[in-house]
């Protein structure tokens, strides 16, 4: 387990002082891929690395498996560091070196033997689908492809915690697809921690099981991904789950749906789980024989199964048969909310 306890960072400048992280505290459990989101200068970047001590807190404790590694001396860090991999944006590759070169850095460095070296390099690129590319240079690589070098060299060392900043953020989305699919093969096949910085809630809602939201340097809403797109409370979490949401604005969308049906009710629909893909809403219909329009919809899948959101219009009927059609899907996990 990662446990951060009251984690601050103060950096002086010649004008202030900047709290970049203001008393943060989060349990990241063995084996989950766990999300920190939040806009650019929230202090996730900043975070991610005080967990490998790159950074070192004003004050706080990190303790990793049981082990407060901000009182390690910098012999022991550097031997805890090995437990810790690492992946970057921009993916940080030697170009002088090859893909097997650049993955048997690591290795190297621990001055583990030669032999051994090139067995590991060879499971490696095997892991990351990077077969046949052994000897070509970066320059000759695609965004995915140096990001995958980038993977395999981060597992070098067999860490049990790999720590993933902005990775998918210089990539298109079907590399980035391609990517978060491997990171979640990796997690799975070797029970890997795998920590995701990232200012994409797309990434959040596909691979990750907890996600924390990060604020001017506080964490300011945490929870499972389901609970989070579900039921998010803070306005920034808010605005963090609409971009997904067919990356449309909810309130401009409500807007503009009472401006064009300003008669009658219009409901906002939430599916999540196993009724995501259930005809209930057809069920509804037939029971009550209400008016029903379906004016905007959108599925969305994420570690824990889908979540789909509905926008439907009931131009009139009978207040009984509204509160039989309204109870018949709260009694199916359909989660109802009147647009006012």
């Amino acid at each position: 387990m990662i446990k951060l306890t009251n984690i601050k960072k103060t950096f002086n400048t010649k004008q202030k002082q900047i709290h970049a992280i203001k008393d943060v505290s989060l349990d990241i459990d063995d084996g989950e891929i766990f999300g920190i989101v939040g806009y650019s200068g929230a202090g996730k970047s900043t975070l991610i690395r005080i967990i490998n001590q790159l950074e070192k807190q004003t004050s706080g404790n990190v303790i990793i498996d049981g082990v407060d590694i901000t009182t390690l001396s910098e012999k022991e860090l550097r031997k805890k560091r090995q437990s810790i991999g690492m992946i970057f944006q921009h993916f940080n590759l030697l170009w002088s070196r090859t893909v097997a070169q650049n993955i048997e850095l690591p290795l190297e460095i621990a001055k583990i033997d030669k032999e051994t070296r090139k067995q590991r390099v060879a499971q490696l690129i095997n892991l990351v689908g990077l077969q046949g590319r052994e000897n070509s240079y970066p320059s000759e690589l695609s965004g995915g492809q140096k990001q995958r070098v980038g993977i395999a060299r981060a597992l070098a060392n067999n860490p049990t915690i790999l720590l993933c900043d902005e990775a998918t953020s210089a990539l298109d989305p079907e590399t980035t697809d391609s990517i978060l699919d491997l990171l979640s093969d990796i997690n799975e096949r070797l029970n890997l921690t795998i920590v995701m910085i990232t200012h994409q809630m797309e990434v959040v809602q596909r691979i990750c099981q907890r996600v924390a939201i990060m604020s001017d340097g506080e964490v300011v809403e945490i929870g499972s991904v389901k609970e989070v797109f579900e039921h998010p409370k803070e306005e920034i979490t808010k605005k963090f789950v609409q971009n997904v949401d067919s990356g449309k604005n909810i309130t401009k969308i409500q807007n503009d749906l009472k401006k064009s049906y300003p008669n009658g009710e219009i409901l906002r629909l939430t599916f999540s789980g196993g009724n995501s893909d259930k005809p209930i809403i057809a069920d509804a219909i037939r029971l009550t024989n209400l008016p029903i329009s379906i004016l905007d919809s959108n599925v969305s899948h994420t570690k824990s199964g889908m979540i789909g959101f509905t926008y439907i219009h009931i131009s009139e009927g009978s207040e009984e048969d509204f509160n039989k059609f309204v109870n018949y899907l709260v009694k199916n996990y359909v989660k109802v909310e009147v647009v006012k």
